[in-house]
């Protein structure tokens, strides 16, 4: 009998800036298979950054969300960022998880200490994933048209908002922007390009793919 394949989805709240952030004050991990059967989840929320939250332009929106959720023992608290790592690290061998995946690995697994996960583990990136799978379906390029899911310049979106809305066919979905519930709306994107049986691409960030099949689909 075949070992399945375990995946690891995560994700991460950060404070400091898209460029240059300083250090994730929130990751959110679920640990599943490939039909999305849930074996594991956490949720940390790192408290060295825990009062640059309310003062963070993206991230103090949020703010009451982690005070409610900590007080409801819904999301765990650990001192330091590196602490959390750890966690996440012990977690991901304990139920031998293969692959890790975030929706943005270029800012995941570059930007932040998570990078030093893909020195243990092997990587997909969700965003590239779905870019070789659901934006190719004349179906979504149709969707974003009919329900303005639009990039600044005028194309179909292809973000989290806009493919999870598609594959759910709940055109008023917004994410939540916090770790663990974006985890499991990207588990559930991966969910769907598996069933596609398309050709994807493992072990690199969607910028350093070379391969001519990502498909930024035009309004029609």
């Amino acid at each position: 009998m075949r070992t399945p394949t375990i995946y690891a989805t995560l994700d991460t709240e950060t404070v400091g800036g898209i460029d240059t952030p300083k250090g994730f004050y929130n990751i959110g991990v679920v640990i599943h298979d490939k039909q999305g059967s849930i074996f594991a989840t956490t949720s940390l929320l790192v408290m060295e950054y825990y009062d640059e939250i309310r003062n963070d332009d993206y991230a103090k929106k949020n703010f009451e969300v982690y005070l409610e959720r900590l007080e409801r023992g819904e999301i765990s608290a650990v001192a330091t960022e590196r602490e959390a790592l750890e966690l996440v690290r012990n977690l991901c061998h304990f139920y031998g998880v293969k692959y890790l995946m975030a929706f943005n690995s270029g800012f995941d697994f570059t930007k932040t200490i998570c990078r030093e996960l893909l020195n243990e583990f092997e990587f997909v990136d969700l965003w590239l994933m779905a870019l070789q799978t659901i934006t190719h379906l004349k179906s979504y390029a149709r969707f974003c048209a009919e329900h303005d899911f639009k990039t600044k310049k005028g194309r179909c979106a292809t973000n989290v908002e806009s493919i999870y809305a598609f594959i759910t066919n709940d055109p008023n979905f917004e994410e939540e922007h916090t770790a663990l519930n974006d985890a499991l709306n990207e588990m559930a994107i991966f969910v769907r390009c598996l069933k596609m049986h398309k050709h994807f691409t493992k072990n690199c960030h969607c910028w350093d793919c070379q391969e001519k099949n990502k498909n930024f689909p035009k309004i029609p």
